[in-house]
């Protein structure tokens, strides 16, 4: 069978449609169970990866969704409670049952959750860069210290490099807000420039 290439971009309507299902979804985190938040993100994450023709980049947003939840798990990289909160607030909307496209509707089924998973990595983006970055440093396990003291130096040099994340992520996400404030006072100054037809 020929394969083609389906390629689509979101109007600023269809992104405002995404976000206001994404913004409802965080507002409603508060009265879910947190447990069943995760629960019900890693079932997607196992339907998409036992489905059949899923395509590319539907399991490059799992991917994202898997790296999303671990970051709540993952007890070696001990994220702060805040940061856990907020992501199962962003995890909210993937343990809603009610999906704009079924599941199994051939290769189009995740679609959604897809689109979503974007919305999600976009607003953590800084905190998935982290914990990346943590995830490469390797298990303690991995490492193998031979000796009580070893042992410890580890320890203490997977604490220290924790900081230094979490100081990094800090630093990256000061400057994301300072890009956006410039560009939202650009886009006031732009709208206040503006004249009339007769310079008024």
């Amino acid at each position: 069978m020929a394969k083609f290439k389906v390629s689509f971009e979101l109007d600023e309507d269809d992104a405002a449609y995404f976000r206001g299902l994404y913004r409802q979804a965080k507002q409603s985190a508060s009265k879910l169970d947190a447990d069943q938040v995760v629960k019900d993100a890693r079932t997607l994450i196992a339907r998409v990866r036992q489905a059949p023709h899923v395509p590319a980049f539907v399991t490059d947003a799992i991917a994202t969704l898997e790296d999303m939840t671990q970051i709540i798990l993952d007890e070696e990289y001990k994220a702060p409670q805040a940061v856990k909160q907020q992501v199962l607030a962003g995890l909210a909307y993937f343990a809603n049952p009610q999906d704009l496209i079924p599941d199994h509707v051939p290769a189009l089924g995740f679609l959604d959750d897809a689109i979503m998973v974007k919305f999600v990595e976009e607003e953590f983006k800084n905190e998935l860069w982290g914990y990346r970055k943590f995830r490469g440093l390797g298990s303690p396990e991995e490492q193998r210290p031979w000796t009580k003291i070893g042992g410890e130096r580890l320890n203490k040099r997977r604490e220290e490099y924790r900081k230094q994340i979490r100081a990094e992520i800090a630093e990256r996400k000061a400057k994301d807000d300072a890009k956006r404030t410039a560009a939202e006072e650009k886009r006031k100054g732009a709208k206040g420039g503006r004249k009339g037809f007769f310079g008024w």
